[in-house]
């Protein structure tokens, strides 16, 4: 792993402590969790738009249907 470094306002730092003490887990654990989760709701809400933009532009095209079928299964 690489460190990196960076900035939190004193209150979001104190929550992020408070939580990793209470859940004994690292400052670094959760960050990269709280990371992982945001990436990946970023994705989620681009295929979203790109899937909705294609209903839009062909809302009878059903050849599509398998794809947001495997979409609704996101993996951790």
């Amino acid at each position: 792993m690489k460190n990196v470094q960076i900035s939190f306002d004193e209150n979001l730092l104190n929550a992020v402590d408070h939580f990793a003490e209470s859940s004994r887990l690292s400052r670094s654990a959760i960050i990269r969790q709280a990371v992982k989760n945001w990436l990946r709701q970023k994705k989620i809400k681009e295929f979203e738009d790109q899937w909705i933009k294609g209903l839009e532009m062909n809302p009878d095209d059903s050849k599509n249907t398998e794809a947001w079928i495997k979409a609704q299964q996101w993996e951790d």
